[in-house]
């Protein structure tokens, strides 16, 4: 680059001063050449001018014009044109001089004549002669002008374009440099090579790839220093030959590695021709990426999202696309498959009382005793938690029972041990015979959950095999079912809310509205379905969670429209809650976030959980009825008198109502053992400050007697018919 700069600093200094010497010559020259033309002329003119003047002269004094010398320079004088420095003679035909005017001119002078003539004869002429010191002064001032001016120019041009070219050299060095800099600096190898595919040049991610320095790959072939395979470890051609052939870029098509020193690398490669100014390809840039740890990442997580990870089985999402691919097999007729869903027994005594690391512990050994029963053709896959799904080739039902109650003898007697403690499980097995007419995977699916549920109903450690003509098992299906319809009723908000109210039978006519929410869902087309065919669904697939907080949002959310309505009474609302949203432990905040939102005062807010619920989980159910108490929420005790310790559970949970189950009450008016019973309940929530509700009034009879025995509010269809929650909404009564 220096060399560039120094030759083109030459140039440049030649032609300024080439430049410089024309504008210095040219101008005194051309100044010269005008004014010297200029003067001739106007001598001519002159002379012509005096010439003519003695014509008039001439033409009467023929013979003898040329003694009248007065009368020749009186013409000379007066005549328009007036002599400035100029030098007159007058000569006859012989040459001889007759007269003159003006002062002679002795320097360096101009000449012009002009013949005197007589009609058509020439008799003598007429010089006129001037001094040219004056144009040669002039002409020597514009000449010392003209090496000024020339100077300048070339001062400008040596100055400002070398250092103008200067610059741009040094922006381009420097460019270059940092281009170089850059592709010696990227992680990419580079390689650009002739169109004889000869190297020119590598950066050193590329002396790095192929560990060898550019001085020994320079003007190699491209093709003996890059050694690439395929996934096969056949010979991979190199995209340099393709960008090459087509003039475009081109990129490798497939996976490609790169043997080096027989270490085998991942590699991707892209390439790009290399076009002059004219458009003609000069060579080729080739782009190489080591992809080993990406490609490798890949293969992992590809990995991760077909497996289970703890025991490295397939995870439910591959083991469902095999159940998937053996339906259609079986559609076609070619095989027989047998399809289990495994549940473990007493796994969550394990993982509870020993923790997460004795429960992983316990999966990966339960894993390897049934990978030692499966046949290698057969698929076991770990499905969630402590299921697992087992998919068998080529058998039918009676040989997968076989394999299926081996899996069950050998789990039975498999002993886990622990911190010093042994602990033994069981595992319940549903199974299914997949046909020609297994409608899809998530039926087949269902008939082997559903199998594996009575199961575990019918004394769990057994194998229970799915018949469709067994109703039990069919309608333990069918519950299966309503997941779909459910979710699709919460996603489309197909959930209509209904309330039924409570008659006081204390006569305070001051005492609140006190009404019960009660839900239905909406089928697709848009017909009413009652809550005990939605809800066991909803409960054992985890969904009630989900309803539990759209009914309280909303309620909430519509409570000031409620109050509009029922503008003549104050209100209490009563909402029911699932054991499984109070167990979660994130309710409250919830519940906390809508009172919140919707300014609801919790004084009219009255939760409900049955009796089985509280009893299951008193300390979870009691911290969280004491929560919201003290934000100002009531709360109800519902289906009380079902369980078998009620009153001793009873003085634990601090409600303030007291529902005495419908069992007790719809046979009160006729029944001396309900109605002592009722009697009793109703007795003991007073001593223990607790208002009570009496479910299953049916009739006059019924609230008669509750009347009768001191029951502060009366509930059921004797005493009101469900009912929309609002007068605008859903019009049918249920």
């Amino acid at each position: 680059m220096p060399q560039e700069n120094s030759q083109l600093t030459d140039f440049i200094s030649k032609l300024s001063m080439i430049l410089s010497l024309i504008v210095g010559l040219s101008l005194p020259i051309g100044y010269a050449f005008v004014a010297y033309n200029d003067l001739s002329g106007e001598l001519n003119f002159k002379v012509k001018i005096k010439s003519n003047s003695q014509s008039e002269l001439i033409t009467t004094m023929p013979d003898t014009w040329m003694y009248a010398e007065n009368r020749i320079q009186g013409i000379l004088k007066r005549e328009p044109i007036v002599l400035e420095n100029e030098f007159l003679q007058v000569y006859d035909s012989q040459g001889d001089l007759i007269t003159s005017s003006g002062h002679p001119v002795d320097s360096l002078k101009m000449i012009r004549s002009y013949p005197l003539y007589d009609i058509d004869s020439i008799v003598g002429r007429i010089d006129i002669s001037k001094s040219l010191s004056q144009l040669i002064a002039n002409t020597l001032m514009v000449g010392l002008f003209g090496l000024i001016l020339g100077f300048m120019v070339m001062v400008v041009m040596r100055l400002l374009p070398i250092r103008q070219v200067r610059k741009i050299s040094d922006q381009l060095f420097e460019e270059k440099d940092r281009a170089e800099i850059t592709l010696h600096s990227i992680s990419d190898a580079v390689i650009r090579c002739d169109l004889q595919t000869n190297i020119l040049f590598a950066n050193d991610a590329a002396e790095t790839l192929l560990e060898r320095p550019f001085e020994q790959m320079k003007g190699l072939p491209i093709a003996d220093v890059l050694n690439l395979r395929n996934k096969s470890g056949d010979r991979h051609p190199l995209v340099i030959d393709t960008v090459l052939a087509t003039r475009a870029e081109a990129s490798c098509e497939g996976q490609s590695f790169l043997d080096v020193n027989n270490k085998v690398v991942a590699i991707e490669e892209r390439a790009a021709p290399i076009f002059s100014h004219n458009q003609e390809m000069t060579g080729v840039v080739l782009c190489i990426r080591d992809v080993t740890i990406a490609r490798n990442y890949l293969e992992q997580r590809s990995w991760e999202a077909s497996h289970d990870s703890l025991t490295s089985l397939l995870n439910r999402r591959a083991f469902e696309q095999k159940v998937s691919k053996a339906i259609e097999r079986s559609k076609q007729g070619k095989h027989r498959f047998v399809l289990c869903f495994m549940d473990l027994d007493r796994f969550k005594v394990v993982n509870d009382s020993c923790g997460h690391a004795a429960g992983d512990e316990l999966l990966m050994q339960i894993t390897q005793l049934m990978e030692s029963q499966v046949r290698e053709g057969d698929v076991l896959a770990r499905l969630g938690g402590d299921e697992f799904g087992l998919l068998i080739d080529g058998c039918d039902t009676t040989q997968g029972e076989l394999i299926c109650n081996e899996i069950v003898d050998q789990i039975s007697s498999f002993q886990f041990f622990w911190m010093k403690r042994v602990y033994t499980v069981g595992i319940s097995i549903g199974l299914t015979n997949i046909t020609r007419d297994t409608p899809d995977t998530s039926a087949v699916l269902s008939e082997a959950d559903s199998a594996c549920y009575w199961a575990k109903e019918n004394g769990r450690n057994q194998v229970c095999v799915f018949l469709p003509s067994d109703t039990e098992l069919a309608a333990n299906r069918n519950q299966s079912h309503w997941v779909e319809r459910i979710e699709s009723a919460l996603k489309d908000n197909r959930f209509v809310l209904y309330q039924q109210s409570y008659r006081s039978l204390n006569g305070d006519q001051t005492e609140r509205l006190h009404m019960e929410i009660l839900l239905r869902m909406l089928d697709e087309s848009h017909a009413l379905i009652l809550p005990q065919f939605f809800l066991p669904a909803a409960e054992r697939y985890d969904l009630i969670q989900q309803i539990d907080r759209w009914v309280i949002d909303k309620v909430f959310a519509d409570f000031q429209q409620l109050t509009d309505e029922y503008q003549d009474c104050s209100l209490m609302v009563s909402i029911n809650l699932s054991g499984a949203s109070i167990n979660t432990g994130n309710l409250l905040p919830f519940i906390e976030s809508k009172v919140a939102q919707y300014g609801v005062d919790p004084c009219s807010i009255c939760f409900e959980v049955t009796e089985t619920v509280a009893v299951k989980n008193l300390l979870a159910a009691t911290v969280f009825i004491n929560e919201c108490k003290t934000i100002g929420f009531k709360f109800a005790l519902d289906d009380f008198g079902t369980g078998v310790s009620s009153f001793e559970y009873l003085k634990k949970l601090p409600v303030d109502y007291l529902k005495i189950d419908g069992s007790f009450v719809q046979n009160i008016d006729t029944n001396q053992i309900d109605r002592e019973m009722a009697a009793t309940i109703n007795r003991i929530a007073h001593l223990l400050g607790k208002l009570t509700v009496a479910e299953y009034a049916e009739s006059e009879d019924i609230v008669d007697v509750l009347d009768t025995l001191g029951v502060d509010y009366a509930q059921g269809y004797g005493v009101c018919l469900p009912k929309p929650l609002f007068n605008d909404s859903y019009k049918i009564s249920l």
